[in-house]
């Protein structure tokens, strides 16, 4: 038996897949806070996706199209087809400059960019390619201590010298534990948008959760495109 606070759990409807479940609970609450509370988007906007063909990636393509926006997104070119799938514009990371390729097709600037890898490089990158009032949102987990204090730096930067931008970092934990009450509000909504059949959680694959390392090989191997869950036995 599993004891757990009250005033942080949530009602599953009985019709959801468990497996789906388990990718709204993290992935879909990151990119529809990251869209729509960090980003706060508006309908016809231009967006860029660094880091779309993951779990987190793929909701926001699905998200991001249910909000109307217009999206380019940045994946190996073996994952371009779930790209376009949502109407996404696929920039391949590998052969193409991501930044010439949105400068070229959007010269007045993007109104967002989604950072789900949270590197260095790509931040500097990505920020000139915002127009005045765009904002940029980086919420994946960065590679190193001192990586990270350089993004900070980056961070009090833009906060300092806005020049019409803004940057944000978006961390589930912080947010959660300074207030809850808009993750439960959140977490209803996905949950709806999920019973109403507006959004599909993509899922790779499924492993037993005491088959976790197997997972997490294959995961690690590269082809994986949306999610992978852990179930436990029922």
């Amino acid at each position: 038996m599993l004891y757990w606070r009250g005033d942080r759990l949530i009602t599953v409807p009985e019709s959801v897949d468990p497996g789906e479940a388990v990718t709204l609970i993290l992935n879909y609450i990151v990119a529809y806070q990251t869209l729509h509370r960090s980003a706060r988007v508006k309908p016809g906007e231009k967006a860029l996706i660094i880091g779309a063909s993951g779990g987190i990636g793929t909701a926001l393509l699905q998200l991001g199209r249910l909000a109307d926006l217009k999206l380019y997104a940045i994946a190996s070119k073996s994952k371009h087809a779930i790209l376009t799938e949502y109407d996404a514009t696929p920039i391949d990371y590998r052969s193409q400059d991501f930044a010439a390729e949105i400068q070229q097709a959007e010269p007045g600037g993007l109104d967002v960019v989604l950072d789900g890898m949270n590197r260095l490089d790509d931040i500097r990158r990505s920020l000139p390619l915002l127009r005045r009032g765009g904002r940029m949102v980086s919420f994946g987990e960065p590679a190193s201590l001192p990586e990270l204090f350089r993004i900070l730096a980056i961070l009090i930067k833009v906060k300092l010298l806005p020049k019409g931008m803004s940057f944000k970092l978006y961390g589930t934990s912080t947010y959660f534990l300074g207030d809850r009450k808009p993750f439960l509000e959140d977490w209803a909504t996905v949950f709806r948008l999920l019973k109403e059949g507006k959004i599909k959680p993509i899922i790779y694959a499924r492993f037993p959760i005491l088959e976790a390392a197997r997972a997490n090989q294959l995961l690690e191997s590269g082809p994986v495109v949306g999610n992978i869950v852990l179930l436990a036995p029922e």
